[in-house]
């Protein structure tokens, strides 16, 4: 009788034993995979939140350049329109051939908008000689140079024709474009030069011409490349930030 409860007291004895450590065990197992998923999800949820952040500042960048606010509201309703129909705003740009190649590139990169095409049509002639500009049937506005290192390239400066050249944006005009007249810096930094440009941009601005006005650019080199007969890529880049800023809000 005494071995069968001695038996039966080490029976109940293992199975509390047993029953204490392998709970034990498996608490700790547990806790150990419990700690992990956790640290998993939130280590997923960081991962998450960065790739969020990062696909809206995409979205971000590629809005700026469809959200460009222009000054002057008929030009704006026109770009709204293009932007809404996937289309292209089309700008004119009229040059005379001191302008290098790259300046269209480098006005496009300013307004930073895929949806704003920018066409350079070459002007071969100075104020005393203008009679008209041709222009884009399917273009929105126009940017026609105002010619005054034409005029002074071809030593005809004194017989400067303003009329002439505002005549020529009226036609432009009266054809339902939105119409700019792009001032020239002083590249040759001659005093009768400077004249010419002052007295333009009192006289266009007051008479309700939008004008560019680009007598104060002033670039750390040169203006003026004398042997290629253009103006400087960092004059260039001053005109190029000078219309953004007259052009948009």
């Amino acid at each position: 009788m005494k071995n069968v409860l001695i038996v039966i007291l080490l029976i109940v004895f293992g199975a509390g034993l047993y029953v204490n450590f392998g709970m034990s065990q498996n608490i700790d197992q547990s806790d150990i995979i419990s700690g992990t998923s956790q640290e998993e999800t939130e280590e997923g949820s960081e991962n998450s939140g960065s790739e969020t952040s990062g696909e809206t500042g995409d979205s971000g960048d590629e809005a700026g350049g469809q959200d460009l606010a222009f000054s002057q509201e008929p030009l704006q309703e026109r770009y709204t329109q293009a932007v809404e129909n996937n289309e292209a705003l089309i700008i004119d740009v009229l040059l005379p051939s001191y302008y290098t190649d790259g300046f269209i590139e480098t006005l496009a990169g300013q307004f930073g908008s895929d949806n704003i095409e920018f066409n350079r049509i070459d002007i071969n002639t100075n104020t005393v000689d203008l009679t008209e500009l041709t222009v884009s049937e399917n273009s929105d506005a126009v940017i026609m140079d105002a010619l005054q290192i034409r005029d002074y390239n071809d030593e005809v400066l004194p017989e400067r024709d303003t009329d002439n050249l505002t005549s020529a944006y009226m036609n432009i005009y009266n054809s339902g474009k939105v119409v700019y007249i792009l001032g020239n810096p002083n590249a040759h930094e001659h005093e009768n030069l400077a004249n010419s440009l002052a007295e333009d941009q009192t006289y266009l601005t007051e008479n309700d011409y939008f004008y560019i006005d680009n007598q104060d650019t002033a670039p750390a080199g040169e203006f003026y490349d004398y042997d290629a007969g253009t103006l400087t890529e960092e004059t260039e880049g001053i005109i190029a930030e000078n219309i953004y800023g007259y052009m948009t809000e």
